[in-house]
């Protein structure tokens, strides 16, 4: 799906490498995730946390982090209008709301959707905030996968009810979560992580 990213440093040739460097993490409803993928696309960057053990591949949940700073005068409730619209062409009939924050400065979209042939069933919440000149986002992914059970029609209907049924009560988490902020450079975790990874120094033994 995403082509692997190297990790590189800004600093100057003469240095000959780069200096160890702790990689952000992300905390959200009580688990800490790490970051797994850092890259800068046309509209801006995109960082993607996962869960310990997990990969970009078959991730269970997922947050992740935005930089739109070419969504110039555009507003947070536009922003979360057109996500949904967008939505809307590839699933139309995918349950969404949109909601205000909690300060009436951002916006959020949450929906519901399964992929084709229902293999996969996505929970989605994405909050849109002012951040400059630009907009800034937070998302939050859960997914669910038919191949995680025999029973796969009544854990779907399970799964939905539990992000959908209790969306206020996810849209609100998602409202107050403490943003990382936008990592700014290329990086790709290339094997599945056991805790929030680390750079490894070129000197260590």
């Amino acid at each position: 799906m995403r082509k692997l990213f190297i990790l590189f440093c800004l600093a100057g040739a003469a240095l000959g490498a780069c200096a160890p460097e702790k990689l952000p993490s992300a905390r959200f409803d009580g688990q800490e995730y790490a970051l797994a993928f850092s890259a800068r696309e046309q509209a801006g960057f995109v960082n993607e946390y996962l869960l310990p053990g997990e990969d970009l591949e078959n991730y269970s949940k997922m947050v992740g982090v935005y930089s739109f700073p070419q969504m110039k005068g555009i507003s947070a409730q536009q922003a979360a209008e057109q996500m949904a619209r967008l939505m809307q062409l590839k699933n139309p009939q995918a349950p969404f709301d949109i909601h205000n924050s909690a300060d009436k400065e951002a916006a959020l979209v949450d929906f519901l959707v399964f992929s084709p042939g229902g293999s996969m069933a996505e929970y989605n919440v994405f909050k849109y905030m002012p951040d400059g000149k630009g907009l800034k986002a937070v998302q939050f992914v859960a997914r669910w996968y038919a191949t995680q059970s025999k029973d796969a029609l009544k854990n779907a209907r399970d799964f939905a009810q539990t992000y959908l049924g209790n969306r206020q009560e996810w849209v609100k988490k998602v409202d107050s979560m403490e943003v990382p902020g936008v990592y700014k450079r290329e990086y790709a975790l290339e094997e599945p992580a056991e805790q929030p990874v680390l750079p490894r120094p070129q000197n260590a033994d």
